[in-house]
């Protein structure tokens, strides 16, 4: 880790950053709603587990919005910045669900 990656976790803890303590990793989605017949944006109701060093895999329900286009995909691998202390917890990259 370098000088300012560590004074950036420092700062985060100080600021009470609820994952200030996240190691980057990525996350499998393992389970997806459907999208409605509607276009545009809507809610997508995702299951994801995450994977990391020392992290236990466990399974996280949470919520992403999008378009058809770019809707999750069972399988499909993200990467996020996930919590140590609490897996649940985590910053995923929903970005590169447009990158495929």
């Amino acid at each position: 880790m370098d000088e300012i990656e560590n004074m950036t976790r420092q700062l985060e803890r100080l600021l009470g950053d609820p994952i200030a303590d996240a190691v980057a990793g990525t996350v499998m989605i393992v389970s997806v709603s459907e999208p409605t017949r509607r276009w545009g944006y809507q809610a997508c109701q995702i299951e994801i587990v995450p994977d990391a060093p020392g992290i236990e895999p466990v399974r996280v329900a949470t919520e992403v919005v999008t378009t058809r286009k770019h809707w999750p995909r069972v399988g499909g691998i993200l990467p996020a910045r996930i919590s140590t202390t609490r897996p649940e917890r985590m910053d995923i990259n929903w970005d590169a669900l447009a990158r495929g």
